[in-house]
């Protein structure tokens, strides 16, 4: 049993032997190894090249400089030559005749219509609506429902407060100014010649305004008190004042517009204004004929009525401004 012990160690001892020499032997290889590879590396970090073999690129001179930009030079001619020719004369937009003597200058005709003081106007036509808006909207709410609604034109007929009239007043003079402005537009728009100024020929416009508008409520109340239709006579012009009232409100814009319009041809806005004058002229008619249908009146009288006192008085205006 010692035999087998001492068997075992020697065993023992001589493995460790033998494993020593294989790590040494390892140990050398990798030393050997690395060194190689050092040394292999200071060999590729030498040049390849030679320092001779490099060529240096040399700058180009002041001379070939100048020559490059003399050639890119030539493609930048007028013409024929590479300077640009002065001009001995200069040619204006318009002849001069030849009994003048010095400089003509072009002059070129601008076309303006002198409308400052209509700006005015319509600043002021601006502050008349704007007093009505402000202290009597509610009248303003009453007077838009009474266009579509009889018995709420009719309950202002027979109110007629102190605010109201004072409203209708404003709104009334508001439609006579703004309805004029519109006429002495159309007039400009139809080129039709005035001898005298645009101020003088609005005032026409407005003078004739006013002129019918009351020879026409005079000879209603005349023709209603001979007909014994004066309460109708008077219900239907208070009709006609609301409609009135309510056709300047729409047609303000349209002058402004109209004014200020970007274009030459203001033909569009003068159309529009037309077309709303005849269709609340339209309704006024309308109302007009319901008032006298609910007095029992005559069909024939109704038709007689309305063309001796509507339809005749546009004709004979028609005749005398156009034709």
């Amino acid at each position: 049993m010692a035999n087998g012990i001492f068997t075992y160690g020697k065993n023992i001892f001589e493995g460790k032997s033998s494993l020593k020499q294989q790590v040494t032997g390892s140990v050398e290889f990798y030393s050997q190894s690395a060194y190689d590879l050092s040394a292999s590396l200071q060999i590729t970090q030498q040049p390849i090249f030679a320092a001779d073999t490099v060529t240096k690129v040399q700058p180009p001179t002041k001379a070939q400089i100048r020559y490059w930009q003399w050639q890119r030079e030539k493609n930048l001619v007028v013409g024929d030559s590479r300077y640009m020719e002065p001009r001995g004369q200069v040619k204006l937009g318009t002849e001069v005749p030849v009994t003048h003597q010095g400089l003509g200058l072009p002059a070129h005709k601008r076309e303006k219509l002198h409308t400052d003081w209509l700006t005015i106007l319509l600043l002021l036509i601006l502050v008349l609506f704007a007093s009505v808006r402000t202290y009597y909207s509610k009248y303003l709410v009453h007077l838009f429902q009474s266009l579509v609604n009889y018995s709420t034109a009719f309950r202002m007929f027979r109110e007629k407060n102190y605010s109201g009239l004072h409203a209708a007043f404003r709104l009334e003079l508001f439609f006579y100014i703004t309805f004029s402005v519109l006429i002495f537009q159309i007039i400009n728009y139809s080129n039709i010649n005035f001898e005298k100024g645009n101020i003088t020929l609005y005032l026409v416009c407005l003078g004739g305004v006013f002129a019918y508008f009351f020879i026409k409520k005079l000879v209603y109340n005349i023709l209603g008190s001979v007909f014994s239709g004066v309460n109708e006579t008077r219900e239907y012009l208070f009709n006609m004042d609301n409609f009135n009232r309510v056709t300047g409100m729409f047609l303000f814009p349209i002058v402004i517009l109209i004014t200020f319009y970007p274009a030459k041809n203001p033909s569009i806005p003068v159309l529009a204004g037309g077309i709303t004058v005849f269709v609340f002229y339209i309704l006024l008619l309308q109302r007009g004929i319901t008032i006298l249908m609910k007095k029992q009146f005559s069909i024939f009288y109704l038709f007689l009525y309305l063309c001796s006192l509507e339809f005749l008085p546009l004709l004979l205006i028609y005749k005398i401004v156009v034709v």
